[in-house]
């Protein structure tokens, strides 16, 4: 039987095709290199009551945003061992819980909650760079986050009643912690702790009610603690307590029965505290102590009637080389103030006190050792 030249050619050209195919194939997987990191992405949307939403991502560069709609919603969201984790979590309605635990390179994590009864939790480690934001809005929101072992950042805002947030950073080795939290209503509570690196915290609370807890340890370095404390409303609480490096503290409150309570224990650098008081029945305590290379400044502004300013500064200082001198100075404008300064120092240094009354019925104590 005699080829057809037609089918004969046809088959050569097929021959020829799949080789410069598998030619090209070939090619292009050397020319790619080595497997490229796997793209994780994933979108639940849910609308309606109960509803749950899991999601879990495991290496490459993981991308997860949850949405939920109606009443009893659950989402949780775990991203481990990635060189990008980025999270987002969506809730409206009642009964919110959303938990989002992130592990890699570069953790973002980001979740608004509003409704009623709202709770957020975040968990994120071993992060170079860890970014977590939540927003509250309505009443009884709590918000806890944990960030660990990485350049951490941290924003919180809450607006509503019975707001409660609770922030911890611990080893920030590549940076330093950063946390700000906000809060509108009443009954808000705040409670923030910083371990390592250089730590800044701000707390801005409105309303009645409110409550801040600020605890900052473990510097690197010269870095320090840094902490703002800000309140506006009625029976307003404050406590700051800072121990390493170089400590700074601001305090502002303005309404009726305010508390602002700092404590500053430094191992070298300066501690230094302001705190500022406006209204009826407010009371500042400020407790300093430097040991052994460190000083002590501090000054407390009030201005209103029946306000008692009260601080301390102690240390085993020493002149050389920094010069571990004591500073305070009190400021009262009104009626029925009560200031009493107490400074103890080493030999060879320097204790100043300055206190200023302006009004009626006012007692300045100055104990100087």
């Amino acid at each position: 039987m005699v080829a057809c030249p037609v089918m004969e050619n046809r088959e050569n050209h097929m021959r020829t095709i799949g080789a410069l195919a598998i030619l090209l194939a070939s090619t292009s997987l050397t020319l790619a290199g080595p497997p490229q990191p796997v793209e994780n992405e994933s979108f639940i949307g849910q609308v309606g009551a109960f509803n749950g939403a899991f999601v879990s991502q495991n290496t490459g560069n993981n991308d997860a945003l949850t949405f939920q709609n109606g009443v009893g919603n659950f989402a949780a969201t775990t991203q481990d061992k990635a060189k990008s984790n980025t999270s987002a979590i969506l809730q409206f309605g009642d009964g919110n819980v959303a938990f989002a635990d992130q592990k890699g390179k570069t953790n973002d994590q980001s979740t608004i909650q509003a409704g009623v009864m709202n709770f957020a939790s975040t968990l994120q480690r071993d992060g170079a760079d860890t970014n977590s934001t939540i927003a509250h809005f309505a009443f009884g929101n709590a918000a806890f986050a944990d960030q660990s072992k990485g350049d951490n950042s941290q924003d919180t805002l809450q607006v509503g009643g019975l707001n409660f947030a609770s922030t911890d950073q611990t080893d920030g080795k590549h940076g330093g912690n950063n946390s700000n939290t906000m809060q509108f209503g009443w009954g808000n509570g705040a409670i923030i702790g910083q371990d390592g690196g250089g730590n800044d915290q701000t707390t801005l609370q409105v309303g009645a009610g409110n409550f801040a807890v600020t605890s900052q340890f473990g510097v690197i370095g010269f870095n320090g603690n840094s902490s703002t404390t800000t309140q506006f409303g009625w029976g307003n609480i404050s406590f700051a307590d800072q121990a390493g490096g170089n400590n700074s503290q601001d305090t502002l409150q303005a309404g009726g029965r305010n508390f602002a309570l700092t404590g500053q224990s430094s191992f070298f650098g300066t501690n230094k505290a302001t705190t500022a008081q406006f209204g009826v029945g407010n009371a500042a305590l400020t407790s300093q102590i430097a040991n052994p290379l460190g000083s002590n400044n501090s000054m407390i502004v009030q201005a209103g009637y029946r306000n008692t300013a009260i601080a301390s500064q102690t240390g085993v200082q020493t002149v050389f080389p920094v010069g571990g001198s004591n500073l305070q100075g009190t400021i009262q404008i009104g009626t029925g103030n009560y200031a009493v300064t107490s400074q103890t120092s080493a030999s060879a240094l320097t204790n100043t006190s300055v206190t200023a009354q302006f009004g009626y019925r006012n007692v300045a104590v100055t104990v100087q050792h």
